[in-house]
């Protein structure tokens, strides 16, 4: 009995690293950087994914245990027409700069209120919006 027991809780390991190590962040990933009117926004993709509040799924509401590829967020979010004030179609993904907002500050502003460090949070845009600098 403690054999077996001991083989599922090893085969249930091994199988949970197989999982996890199929959805490593790429190299070409690890930091994106997303062109906005704004600024240009930075985003630590690999320290994000390393902070113990967060998972892949976090971010990635989508993604399913059996997901082998993980799918872009411009993948269903996509960009508002520019000058546009409308709002997605019935039953669509809000659009990107809705659902950033929304993600990233809720998520910051959560980590605060529980007494973590955190990034910028509402009316803080300059932060995160970086210009680059003219010659």
């Amino acid at each position: 009995m403690r054999i077996r027991l001991a083989f599922i809780a090893l085969f249930s390991l091994l199988l949970g690293n197989v999982t996890a190590a199929e959805l490593t962040i790429p190299p070409e990933k690890s930091i994106i950087t997303f062109n906005t009117k704004l600024g240009n926004v930075t985003f630590a993709h690999e320290k994000h994914a390393g902070l113990k509040i967060t998972e892949c799924k976090t971010c990635h509401h989508k993604l399913e245990p059996t997901d082998t590829v993980v799918k872009g967020c411009h993948e269903c979010h996509k960009p508002q027409p520019k000058g546009s004030k409308a709002e997605p179609a019935e039953g669509e993904a809000p659009f990107a700069k809705t659902a950033y907002h929304t993600r990233c500050i809720g998520c910051h502003e959560y980590s605060v209120a529980q007494g973590m460090e955190a990034g910028p949070q509402k009316k803080k845009c300059k932060l995160c919006h970086i210009k680059e600098k003219k010659q």
